[in-house]
């Protein structure tokens, strides 16, 4: 126990109960404050102005009989008493006896210690003024419970703030004034840099938003009015931080206090890359649907197209085999020919559409030269290719790297339209490859005069097997498949035509430079 212990409290009563005093017989009075004094759980002592003992209950006496060995009696000064055990302590307790005395009640806490233990005593000094003489009364309570209370509050709220303060995602609270009450650090990390502004305690939450960002202030307005409401949100943002574009999710809770509503808990975290991965598995379900959907359509489309060459080529042996005749024998062999030729194209195209889905890009130097060269020879016995004129022109700025078994397939098949559906009521059919690359990337221009295509089919010109007429002579994979191709590395296409004047495409590949290091 510290030196300056004590262990009382002022039960004075008002003016009225010393009315009530004055008219009672002096020994009823003091029986009555005696019994009062002795029955109280807490420790009472009652002083004059010469600080002699009036009155004191048990508490009060053995407190200090064990804390310092003093035998306190009435009569006696408690000052004098202390004098001899512990002037220092006397001393504290005249001062504060004292002060009493000037009119202004005093109230301490003080601890200390008993058979190892540690108590703690609230104290309250009092002045009563009865019948021109002073009184002081001192009161007090042993308050170590809520003492051990209030640090067992304080270490449990101690370890909440830690909990607050280390959680990754983002907490703070408002009252119904829209006014901050409390957040955790990673509120505050997360306001600052999407604001540049500190969030301070009992500011108002939109005044905190800068004018420059009213959008937002309108948005968190009616967010916290709806809260408030009593409705429960769920919102997403996304915005600017540490120069990467972040996703978050908030929800907003409303605290009540009975029936009321008297604020919100916000709670905010980041899904960038939940989103991603959800964004990403969205991407590949579609691109499952599409890819199961083409399946379906081409076991349809291959299974008729490889079984109707075969077909006629199994009917035209039957009427070879009757027909002996050598001219019909010639005229029925160039139509198997030509049968077989179309299965072929068809195998063909399967193979070139499966190589492209499945290989990897080989990048390599392009001479686009030697590549048109090489597409044009291969393509010289096709029928009618000798009608049309090809007409180069290349520009190369830059080194151009990329795929030239692809991009084979891509000229291969451009060219091999041009002609197959080229106007043979022209003078002249032309195929103008137009061909610019750079350090960035290629862009190639592929225009002919042939028959065009109406614009009707141009939306559905890339899909599937898809064919303008019933007369079209490819077998619908053509443009698909350059499209994949084009796709595949990275570029786009697009066609234009005029039906009776010509068709147009355009394609832009990247420059894929940055791949070979890796290849190397």
């Amino acid at each position: 126990m510290t030196e300056s212990t004590a262990f009382v409290k002022d039960t004075s009563g008002q003016s009225q109960q010393h009315m009530k005093m004055e008219a009672m017989e002096p020994g009823v009075l003091q029986d009555m404050l005696t019994g009062i004094i002795e029955d109280a759980d807490a420790n009472i002592l009652l002083v004059d102005e010469q600080f002699k003992i009036i009155t004191l209950n048990p508490g009060f006496y053995w407190i200090f009989f064990e804390s310092y060995g003093i035998d306190l009696r009435p009569g006696v000064s408690i000052i004098d008493s202390m004098e001899l055990v512990n002037p220092r302590l006397a001393q504290v307790w005249r001062e504060r006896c004292l002060n009493a005395i000037s009119g202004v009640p005093y109230k301490v806490e003080e601890t200390y210690e008993l058979d190892g233990k540690q108590f703690h005593w609230e104290i309250y000094y009092k002045c009563i003024d009865y019948k021109d003489r002073f009184v002081i009364s001192v009161f007090s309570r042993d308050i170590t419970l809520r003492k051990n209370y209030q640090k067992r509050i304080l270490e449990n709220e101690a370890n909440l703030r830690s909990i607050f303060n280390t959680l990754e995602n983002s907490i703070w609270l408002i009252n119904s004034q829209y006014e901050l009450i409390d957040f955790n650090r990673e509120f505050y990390r997360h306001f600052r840099q999407i604001y540049g502004v500190r969030p301070l305690k009992g500011k108002n939450m939109i005044d905190l938003i800068p004018e420059q960002f009213s959008h937002r202030r309108e948005i968190w307005t009616e967010r916290y009015m709806a809260g408030l409401q009593g409705k429960p949100g769920k919102y997403h943002d996304t915005c600017l931080l540490t120069g990467e574009l972040k996703t978050f999710e908030t929800r907003t809770y409303p605290i009540k206090e009975g029936n009321t509503i008297v604020g919100l808990t916000i709670y905010s975290r980041d899904i960038t890359q939940q989103k991603r991965t959800e964004d990403m598995l969205k991407q590949q379900n579609e691109e499952l649907t599409r890819i199961n959907s083409e399946l379906d359509r081409f076991v349809y489309s291959a299974s008729h197209d490889l079984r109707a060459p075969l077909m006629s080529v199994k009917g035209l042996v039957n009427v070879l085999r009757l027909d002996t005749d050598p001219e019909s024998s010639k005229k029925y062999l160039d139509l198997i020919e030509q049968s077989v030729n179309k299965l072929d194209n068809f195998i063909s195209d399967i193979i070139h559409h499966s190589r492209n889905s499945r290989m990897d890009i080989l990048v390599k130097e392009i001479n686009f030269n030697e590549l048109l060269s090489e597409s044009i020879a291969s393509l010289k016995y096709m029928e009618g290719a000798e009608q049309v004129e090809s007409i180069r022109e290349i520009q190369v700025t830059a080194p151009f790297y990329s795929d030239p078994s692809r991009l084979l397939i891509i000229f291969n098949n451009i060219i091999a339209n041009a002609v197959r559906y080229r106007d043979v009521w022209k003078r002249q059919s032309y195929i103008k490859i137009e061909i610019h690359t750079t350090s960035e990337n290629a862009l190639l221009r592929f225009s002919d005069n042939g028959v065009g295509i109406a614009s009707e089919y141009m939306d559905n010109l890339f899909k599937m097997f898809f064919r303008a007429s019933a007369e079209s002579k490819g077998s619908g994979l053509g443009l698909y498949i350059v499209k994949s191709v084009v796709e595949k590395l990275g570029g786009t296409i697009r066609a234009t035509s005029e039906l009776g004047v010509g068709t147009t495409f355009e394609i832009s590949l990247p420059n894929q430079t940055q791949v070979l290091p890796n290849l190397n």
